[in-house]
């Protein structure tokens, strides 16, 4: 199933025995070399830790919740040494700016999608914004052509012409 980043953020984490509620997803850790979602940021509401995720191995399903075996799998971020060196990377998806080999900025990322069998990122969906209220030029792109992630811009490869890599969202046409 596709997800997007946009529509997971309060999500449910429920412990798979009992269905109790755990967690809420707050937000996600991706691998910035290879795509995959290593885990999520979770606020608890069974255990007292500040910085909590979840590791995306724990997840044992994705309905319209999230299901993992009891809390014990909700952990410090700095107790799992995986997440610890993407953090100390400190690059970002969300928010972060993109440009292409060019050096023109594309605009931010305001969005991302993934499959939640396979927990890797698939595209990221970028666009330009003028006093943050008008959203324009929204672009999307495959993760194969993102070229590196920095923590100061996304580098994406030069797709212009090439149709089946970017896909550019147009308002339909309204009947009259």
């Amino acid at each position: 199933m596709i997800k997007y980043f946009s529509e997971i953020i309060g999500t449910p984490v429920l412990g798979q025995s009992d269905g109790q509620p755990l967690a809420l997803i707050s937000d996600i850790i991706i691998h910035p070399d290879t795509g995959k979602i290593e885990a999520f940021w979770v606020k608890p509401l069974t255990i007292p830790i500040a910085n909590a995720v979840i590791k995306s191995d724990a997840i044992l399903e994705w309905k319209k919740s999230v299901y993992i075996k009891d809390d014990r799998e909700i952990a410090e971020d700095s107790d799992i040494i995986r997440i610890s060196e993407i953090l100390a990377r400190n690059t970002v998806f969300i928010g972060n700016q993109a440009q292409n080999e060019s050096g023109e900025s594309l605009g931010y990322v305001h969005d991302l999608d993934f499959d939640t069998e396979k927990l890797y990122l698939n595209n990221i969906y970028i666009q330009q914004s003028f006093l943050f209220f008008f959203k324009y030029n929204q672009r999307t792109f495959f993760f194969d052509n993102i070229l590196k992630v920095l923590p100061e811009y996304i580098l994406v490869k030069d797709v212009e012409d090439k149709k089946d890599t970017v896909l550019i969202k147009e308002k339909p046409l309204m009947d009259v």
